[in-house]
């Protein structure tokens, strides 16, 4: 076989593919046309464009920014004090109130100071202090806030970051603490895409110092990353799991519709109430090795064993009624066998080497596919002849299109999440490092979360499952796994692809009201709920510590829930006449 021979097939899957874009291309104009029908739809499209904006580019636009802990673990912000609670465009955030010791100066006979910022953290973990250009110097007073003569000090005049202070004040003992206030050189703190005047201190500073707009910029971070995660792993479980209730119905739909019950029974915020609760002594995430190799090695079953039935050993499957409970008995021990270990395990680590690690995980690639084999030929009797040759030709490398598939993307990601970990000599696998409690909040969401979507896609299920192309389907012998989510669900994801979009803005405010009643973000986070509960003593006086923190809830939740009424509108049925 030469690579000439593949021509024609390689030119009709680049048709086919060529094909689909247009299709998609098409389906995008026509569904862009339909959604820009809503003004709303329209407006919460770009409040969804420009929170996501404001995320990526945070680092930018913020003035200030966090640090890392000691661990290295967690975004951390340091406490300056100054200036403390500053009202939104305040002019404080230029103005600098400065201690100085007159009895350490006494102490060291020195006669000034320099004009020196609050205590600061490098990137090391270390303490300095930065040195501070003085444009205006305002007033001078005692420890107690009494105003003191401005004469006693002076600027110099050739250094205006050097502070003078006359014999005067230096030889009067009854003075131990003095205080200067003035104004300074503070770019940093200054948004060059603001005019003058109203270019710092735009949302004001909180009860600990700390610039309010830039936390509310990395808080976008992080509850946009909250929203899409939660939102994502809740449509794939409760995809999956709703999909098998719909399709096989009967017992199986009993038992799983029952689960969801109990769930829908307990109130959702309850429920992640104690959930967050029970994980708050667990610090890492970590799975055993052998239950980690479960999920990798039962995608390679289940594709290997499609990939055989259809291409290596094809031919109709005889009594499936009485055969499928043994298969599954079958596949599952197989699957646990492997994942235990055993002669298995002790097999990748006869050496060390990435090569005998490749070399073992392709030998248990063969053992998985020789089994199936043989369980294609004893329970549906097929013949083992020309099994050599449409392997061959199952692995035809004239034609690469034809791997464009998702069977062998779930191939080669399972293959090597099985290579990285056989070289783990920890028998675990740790899935979250830094399992904080804002990872405690995702996964009670997601646990929380799947049956309601699990209930929309059987209700879908059951829809399609009695159209006509899927009954064909089933008369060519298609197996179960390649109906559901190849013929049914790809003509069931509308309504999913709406609850998932306003499920995003529902995911943020969740996470925001568990953060405001302690059981969310650490103390300190930039999260907007934590912001929120933080500026609730100091509310109504100090306003903008809540106003502007729950005004970004509000923005981002609303767009998400205007983006999905614009999406249901694409979706329907009605609309694409």
């Amino acid at each position: 076989m030469s690579w000439k021979d593949g021509s024609e097939e390689r030119s009709e899957s680049l048709r086919r593919i060529r094909e689909s874009a247009a299709q998609a291309r098409y389906d995008f104009k026509r569904g862009w046309k339909i959604y820009r029908r809503s003004l709303l739809a329209v407006i919460g499209l770009l409040m969804v464009i420009s929170i996501s904006v404001v995320s990526i580019f945070a680092d930018d636009l913020a003035v200030e920014h966090p640090g890392r802990n000691l661990q290295d673990t967690r975004d951390v912000w340091h406490i300056d004090y100054e200036p403390r609670k500053a009202a939104p465009f305040s002019d404080e955030c230029d103005t600098r109130y400065q201690k100085v010791s007159l009895t350490t100066l006494r102490r060291w006979d020195a006669n000034g100071t320099n004009a020196l910022s609050p205590t600061r953290v490098a990137d090391n973990n270390s303490f300095y202090e930065d040195i501070l250009v003085v444009t205006e110097f305002i007033e001078l007073q005692d420890r107690y806030g009494v105003t003191l003569a401005s004469d006693l000090v002076t600027l110099e005049t050739s250094n205006n970051s050097y502070f003078w202070i006359s014999d005067e004040l230096m030889e009067n003992n009854s003075l131990t603490q003095i205080r200067l206030i003035y104004k300074f050189e503070n770019d940093a703190m200054h948004h060059w895409w603001l005019p003058d005047g109203y270019d710092v201190c735009i949302f004001g500073t909180n009860d600990e110092g700390q610039d309010l707009f830039s936390k509310i910029l990395y808080g976008s971070r992080v509850s946009l990353t909250i929203g899409f995660t939660v939102a994502t792993l809740t449509v794939i479980i409760g995809t999956i799991i709703g999909s098998i209730s719909g399709y096989f119905g009967g017992r199986t739909d009993e038992v799983i519709m029952r689960i969801t019950d109990i769930f829908f029974a307990v109130p959702g915020l309850i429920l992640a109430l104690a959930f967050v609760a029970a994980l708050q002594a667990i610090d890492d995430f970590t799975l055993p090795l052998w239950f980690a190799f479960l999920l990798p090695l039962s995608g390679l079953c289940i594709y290997f064993r499609s990939t055989i039935f259809d291409s290596i050993m094809p031919g109709e499957t005889s009594f499936p009624e009485r055969n499928l409970p043994l298969r599954v008995i079958v596949v599952v021990s197989l699957v646990v066998l492997l994942a235990l270990g055993g002669p298995w395990k002790d097999f990748f680590e006869l050496a060390d080497s990435s090569g005998w690690r490749i070399f073992a995980s392709l030998i248990g690639l063969m053992i998985v596919g020789g089994i199936f084999i043989l369980d294609r030929r004893l329970m549906d009797d097929i013949s083992l002849d020309g099994v050599g040759s449409r392997t061959i030709n199952s692995l035809d490398w004239r034609n690469p299109y034809r791997y464009l598939t998702f069977r062998t993307l779930v191939i080669f990601i399972a293959s090597i999440a099985l290579f990285t970990w056989s070289g783990d000599g920890d028998n675990e696998i740790t899935v979250i490092d830094n399992f904080d409690r804002l990872w405690k909040i995702q996964i009670a969401l997601v646990f929380t979360g799947w049956p309601g979507y699990a209930r929309l896609i059987r209700g879908q299920v059951l829809y399609v499952k009695e159209m006509t192309f899927v009954e064909a389907a089933r008369s060519v012998g298609a197996p179960s796994g390649r109906i559901m989510f190849r013929h049914i669900l790809p003509n069931a994801w509308a309504p999913l692809l709406v609850a998932f979009t306003l499920d995003i803005g529902g995911t943020i405010l969740s996470a925001s009201g568990l953060s405001f009643i302690g059981l969310g973000a650490e103390p300190g986070a930039a999260e907007w709920g934590k912001l929120v509960s933080d500026g609730r003593a100091h509310f109504p006086q100090d306003y903008w510590l809540v106003l502007f923190p729950g005004l970004a809830i509000a923005y981002t939740t609303l767009g998400f829930n205007l983006l999905g009424d614009g999406l249901r509108d694409v979706v329907d049925p009605k609309n694409r006449r």
